[in-house]
């Protein structure tokens, strides 16, 4: 997962925005549930995942109780993270 750090802004409401970059590597959508903790002066949102678990059924794995859960992207992006990390050192400046 890569690092990221961005500053939101509340509107009148209370409300705030995640930017879409982190939406997207977090796999978060509307509806998504999110656990907040304040301590002090620091809060920290936690992502609540449903629990879920691989079962297999005949010759196959099936991923069950992820809702709205596209596997094939997630290896798809975890994928094209690693080789441009093992790319990096190799770009020409």
């Amino acid at each position: 997962m890569i690092p990221m750090t961005a500053t939101v802004t509340l509107d009148k409401a209370g409300r705030l925005v995640l930017p879409k970059p982190v939406r997207d590597q977090l796999h978060l959508r509307a509806g998504s549930k999110l656990r907040l903790d304040v301590t002090g002066d620091r809060m920290e949102l936690t992502q609540e995942v449903p629990e879920v678990k691989i079962e297999k059924r005949g010759k196959r794995r099936v991923v069950v109780g992820w809702e709205g859960f596209d596997a094939a992207k997630a290896v798809r992006e975890m994928r094209e993270d690693q080789v441009a990390r093992l790319d990096a050192p190799f770009r020409k400046k």
